[in-house]
């Protein structure tokens, strides 16, 4: 190992936390800033493909995350008249392939243990507004004006509306906020299956129930973000019957939920920014590329670099492992957040004939099976570019 670096992580997140437990368990000094008043999980949960499965099978956290979690044999998508447009299997890919649909309070409580057992300083209510680099070191202040530091390294793992980012790339940080988001909740569901079920209306309306373990599921509702307040303004027994027109599969989970205060509402953000690291500052998760959740991968994505920048800091020396991290995870981020960029508005946007155009193309496409297993391994995490694959 390299000489043990003093380093801050700011954002106790996917990335953060995952980050964290790494470079304490390889003996650096680790200072976890985190914005909130108080430690937690935020969604209700998510996909861990096999390619995010690796890097908590590494960690030691494989086994514990997915016994509390359901397994997931395949991606699902229907048209609100019942018919499929997809049926995506991981197990084609592999015998005994499979996601897990994870509660994000189940990754969270897990990481957090973790981080605890290696000796992270956890500092919260930190929200960073400020940094100070030199040659030597890194220095970074808060909200409230309090100092962090010094430190040898910061890391920005500070979410998809990223200060960090910012501050790396004040021009132009590649940031692009969606006129689409959705409303997420959980609740249990008696005979919850083995997939992702989603039913879309149009390009305009999309549903989706993931099983995440403990007879539960995630429930997500699709729409635009200024359709938001008329919503609720329509009141719930109203968004009770559109649920019900498209899914009635959801209503158990609707009808536990009870109301909007028990539903969460996140817009959805695109940012690939041109620079992720400065000479002691680098991003990390979401900060260094943000996406919608169509694909499924941001978590994924945020356990893979977590794994590259804490192996390549072992492996050498600061201003060699920056470069290198950068360089080693650009093509397969890039390629999933364009590919995401991309699919969005078949799924969501205010476009009729993108809704026509997917209910007609989706079916042929998976049922060419070089295409289906190029869809396969991109959901899976597994391929990094349009030609390429993830080994």
């Amino acid at each position: 190992m390299t000489e043990p670096l003093r380093i801050g992580i700011c954002g106790f997140g996917v990335a953060g936390g995952a980050l964290a437990v790494m470079l304490a368990r390889d003996g650096h000094q680790v200072t976890l800033l985190e914005r909130a008043p108080k430690v937690g999980p935020v969604g209700a949960g998510f996909l861990l493909q096999p390619s995010g499965q690796q890097i908590l099978a590494q960690l030691g956290l494989f086994e514990t995350v997915a016994r509390r979690s359901a397994r997931i044999e395949r991606l699902e998508a229907f048209t609100e008249t019942g018919r499929q447009l997809t049926d995506l299997r991981y197990g084609r890919l592999a015998r005994g392939m499979c996601a897990y649909g994870v509660q994000r309070g189940v990754l969270f409580s897990v990481l957090h243990e973790a981080a605890a057992a290696a000796g992270v300083t956890i500092t919260l209510a930190a929200e960073i507004a400020g940094v100070v680099e030199t040659e030597t070191d890194v220095r970074v202040r808060d909200v409230a004006g309090r100092e962090f530091g010094p430190f040898d390294l910061i890391v920005g793992s500070d979410g998809s509306r990223s200060w960090l980012r910012t501050w790396l790339n004040p021009s132009a940080n590649g940031r692009r906020e969606y006129i689409h988001g959705a409303l997420w909740g959980s609740g249990r569901l008696d005979s919850p299956h083995d997939a992702l079920h989603q039913v879309a209306r149009s390009a305009r309306q999309l549903l989706g129930l993931l099983p995440i373990g403990e007879g539960r599921v995630a429930f997500f509702w699709g729409l635009r973000c200024d359709a938001l307040d008329p919503l609720r303004q329509r009141g719930y027994a109203s968004f009770r019957e559109e649920v019900a027109a498209l899914c009635p599969r959801a209503l158990p989970v609707v009808d536990e939920l009870g109301s909007f205060e028990q539903l969460s509402f996140a817009g959805y953000l695109h940012a690939l920014p041109r620079r992720v690291h400065s000479r002691r500052v680098v991003l990390t998760g979401d900060a260094a590329h943000a996406m919608s959740p169509h694909l499924g991968q941001g978590a994924n994505l945020a356990l893979l670099d977590a794994e590259c920048l804490a192996r390549l800091l072992a492996q050498g020396p600061l201003d060699e492992a920056l470069p290198r991290y950068a360089l080693e995870r650009r093509a397969h981020s890039r390629y999933l957040a364009l590919l995401s960029q991309m699919l969005s508005p078949f799924f969501q946007s205010d476009s009729r004939l993108l809704g026509w155009g997917r209910d007609l193309a989706l079916p042929l496409l998976c049922a060419e099976p070089w295409m289906r297993r190029q869809m396969e391994l991109s959901v899976a995490g597994l391929k990094r570019g349009f030609f390429d694959r993830l080994i």
